[in-house]
This record gives C-alpha cells, sequence and structure tokens, in this order.
C-alpha cells in the first residue's frame, strides 16, 4: 500500500470511527468456538514461554489426559538429517492434575536449561507412543551492548479467537518467521476460566505457540470477580510457565516479571492489579520492584508490556491509577516501548506527551502503543496524545531492534501497512521518532 492509498485508508477509517454507532463485531463471530476438544493421551496445548535468559534455557508446557504415567521433553541440537534423533536428552516433566468445573486434564511443565546460545534446537514431548511431532526453536545469542532483537506483539485477542484471531497470528508469524518471541498485551480470552476460549486461543496459535516463545501479561478478562475482588484465571499459572522474578506477592506471580534478550529487557506489569487492586500496598510493592527492576537495568533499550493503557483512544476510557502510578516511573528511568491492550483499537504517541514533572514545552521519550489483534472493536476519537488512531481493524506488529535504531511496524490482518516508525537513541538525548509512515 502506497503512501497516499494508505492516507486515504486512515481517513476513511477515522470519518467512519466518527459516524458509526458504537457496536462490535456481528454476533456470530464472538461466540465461542462449541466443538470443544477434551484432553487426551497425546500432548497438545504445547507451547513455549521466556524465562528470565532465554540464551540458555527454555520452558516447555502442554497438556494430556489424566493419567498416573510421567511425562517426557526429549531434545537435540537440531540437524537437517534425521539421525539427530539418536542423540537425544531426555527430562522429566512435572505433571500437575488440573480440575476446574467439569474439565479435568494434567498440565505437564519442564524448564530445558543449560542450552547453547543462539543454537537451533528440536524437542518433543509426551511419552511411551503418545508423542507429539517434533518442533524446533532457537535459543536468544546471549547478551549484547549492541541489541539486536526481532519480536512481534499482539494486542488483545479476546473474541472471535478461533475463527478470525488465528488469521492474525499466523499473517505475522509469516511476516517475521525469525521472532525470536511473540509478545501478547492481555485479554487472551474473553471469559477467563472458560476451557473452550482457551482451547480455540491454542489451536489458533498452533505450531506458533511451541516453536517461538511467548511473553504475555493478563488483562482485565484473564479475571473473574465472583465474591467481588478480582481473581486471576484459575488457567494462567497452570498453563503458562513465566518466569518467577517478581514481587514476592501471590497476587502477582506470574504477571510481573522480566527477561533480558540480546541487550532488551522485556518486563510485564499487572495493570489489573493497580486498577482493581484491594491495597495500596499491592500497588506500592509492584511499584517498588518496577523502579528496582529499572534501576538495576543496563540493557541497551527497555519494553513494558501491560494491559491496561497510559494514554486511551476515547475519552470515556481512562486509566487514571495505571498513568498514576506507572507514568513518572517510566519517564524517570527512560522506558522507550510500552506495548498495551484493552482498547480495542490502534493508536500510538510520543511528541505529544509531555514528561512528568518537566519544564513547559517538554515531551515524553517513551512511544506508547495500543492495538487489538481480535475482531472485538471498539469506536475511538481524536486524542491529544496520540500522532494516529485507527478503529474497526485487526493488526499485528514486528518490531526489529538493531543496535540503536528499533524499527516499528503495525500491518492489517490482510497484509498492508498501517503506521510505521522509527526509534533512535541518541547518547544523553531523549529518543527520536522519525514517522516512517
Amino acid at each position: 500500500m502506497n503512501k497516499i492509498a494508505r492516507r486515504h485508508f486512515l481517513g476513511q477509517t477515522l470519518k467512519m470511527s466518527a459516524l458509526m454507532p458504537v457496536i462490535g463485531s456481528p454476533a456470530r463471530l464472538l461466540l465461542s468456538n462449541d466443538n470443544h476438544h477434551a484432553a487426551a493421551d497425546m500432548p497438545d496445548r504445547v507451547i513455549l514461554t521466556v524465562t528470565p535468559d532465554t540464551a540458555t534455557s527454555i520452558t516447555i508446557n502442554w497438556r494430556t489426559a489424566n493419567t498416573t504415567e510421567a511425562g517426557y521433553a526429549e531434545y537435540a541440537v537440531a540437524d537437517a538429517h534425521p539421525e539427530f534423533v539418536a542423540n537425544l536428552t531426555r527430562v522429566n516433566a512435572t505433571g500437575r492434575p488440573f480440575k476446574f468445573n467439569d474439565t479435568a486434564f494434567i498440565n505437564h511443565r519442564v524448564s530445558l536449561n543449560g542450552l547453547k546460545p543462539g543454537t537451533l534446537y528440536a524437542y518433543r514431548v509426551g511419552r511411551q507412543n503418545n508423542w507429539s511431532e517434533w518442533f524446533q526453536f532457537s535459543t536468544a545469542k546471549g547478551d549484547m551492548a549492541a541489541a539486536k532483537l526481532s519480536f512481534i506483539y499482539l494486542g488483545d485477542a479476546q473474541v472471535g479467537i478461533r475463527p478470525l484471531w488465528s488469521r492474525v497470528i499466523r499473517k505475522a508469524y509469516a511476516a517475521m518467521p525469525g521472532a525470536q518471541l511473540v509478545i501478547h498485551a492481555g485479554d487472551l480470552v474473553n471469559r477467563a476460566n472458560e476451557d473452550n476460549e482457551w482451547d480455540d486461543w491454542f489451536a489458533a496459535g498452533g505450531y506458533i505457540h511451541a516453536s517461538t516463545p511467548a511473553l504475555m501479561t493478563p488483562g482485565n478478562h484473564e479475571y473473574t470477580h465472583e465474591d467481588g475482588k478480582p481473581h486471576l484465571s484459575v488457567y494462567w499459572n497452570e498453563q503458562f510457565g513465566l518466569p518467577d522474578n517478581g514481587p514476592s506477592d501471590d497476587l502477582l506471580k506470574g504477571s510481573c516479571y522480566y527477561t533480558d534478550i540480546q541487550g532488551v529487557r522485556i518486563i510485564s506489569l499487572n495493570t489489573q492489579m493497580i486498577e482493581e487492586a484491594s491495597t495500596q500496598e499491592c500497588i506500592n510493592r509492584q511499584v517498588a520492584w518496577l523502579r528496582q527492576v529499572l534501576r538495576q537495568n543496563t540493557r541497551q533499550w527497555t519494553c513494558v508490556v501491560m494491559h491496561h493503557p497510559i494514554y486511551s483512544t476515547k475519552k470515556g476510557r481512562d486509566n487514571k491509577k495505571t498513568r498514576e502510578f506507572l507514568k513518572p516511573v517510566f519517564d524517570a528511568y527512560d522506558v522507550d516501548l510500552v506495548l498495551q491492550g484493552h482498547d480495542h483499537a490502534y493508536a500510538r504517541g510520543m511528541n505529544k506527551i509531555a514528561l512528568t514533572n518537566g519544564p513547559a514545552g517538554s515531551r515524553s521519550g517513551t512511544v506508547y502503543v495500543v492495538s487489538v489483534s481480535g475482531s472485538k472493536m471498539y469506536e475511538t476519537e481524536p486524542m491529544e496524545w496520540a500522532d494516529i488512531i485507527a478503529s474497526h481493524v485487526q493488526v499485528y506488529h514486528t518490531i526489529d531492534i538493531d543496535n540503536n535504531k528499533l524499527s516499528f511496524r503495525a500491518y492489517l490482518a490482510t497484509g498492508e501497512l498501517l503506521d510505521a516508525f522509527d526509534l533512535v537513541k541518541n547518547k544523553g538525548k531523549q529518543n527520536k521518532l522519525i514517522d516512517k509512515r
């Protein structure tokens, strides 16, 4: 799509947003898949999740039907010759029985440690005659003074997951098959404890989940409120083995953590436990941990992933507590990029955002992005903070970091370029944003 066509598309999108009533997607697209797949002896829902150091380790998660037999992961350095299977290492997995309402199965997890940086591995999971296919993944190349990293970012999947979100994650993977991780900015599903929806989410991603490490943060739809208080999905920590380097608070387990990968520190924050925290202490604990993680950070680039946006795409949607507690920290420690979801539209901004407690006319050096990858859409309106806003489109993003330049590209589900910018680091100065639309 050339610049003129793209400007026309964006103009039409903004006009439609102003004129259309507040509607969602057609009801038939929002329904969970009814063809639920119960767990069997053959492993399914196989997914890689990041560790604190993805150069030397990776965590594999999967499930099977209830059984007393042990599960295993077998792996080796990948080779084009199929006889690589003669040099396998077998690792025992931890199996945890899972039961919720009428759903029951075993969640298996194993972390592979002592891996070689920058190496392609092949692995399979299972036991006896019930093994998955062989998957392949690459370890990171180790920490770097001059950062170099490529990854995919996806906003809310939430609804229309199997029929419509599937095309987005697959198109993203086709656009960047060498991505070293996939970031999910919350609301992976619509109903936190609905197994059918998790079934859809795993099916839609398929082998991508099993081939490229995932980094996810929970959204408000990963929470339930049976007793009036927020409770993280019973599935979250059972099926995702995420880093355990966050605050010492059970309410934040599996949602606040960080990983360092090839000169980039990526931090997951739990904004639900800011917006709906039952105590001020819970908020303070997360913010104090964030300050420490940023203070100790020596990586060239810093990226934060969270669900509720600091700045929203419509005036009626405003996360005041998230902005109050987090933006001053981002400004104080020069966070480069904040990836968010929740508003079911696309927007990004930097140059119009003031620096916290900065002099008149100052601006933030942090780019804030809001995005959506599923089929649920919200209306937008022009916002003072945003350089661009687009609504009623499914979007995916590729991010390339090469030393002092970060290249961000936003694509429609059909592959056309929606937005593009480069963020350039200048030593001793604020980041410079170069609009590439």
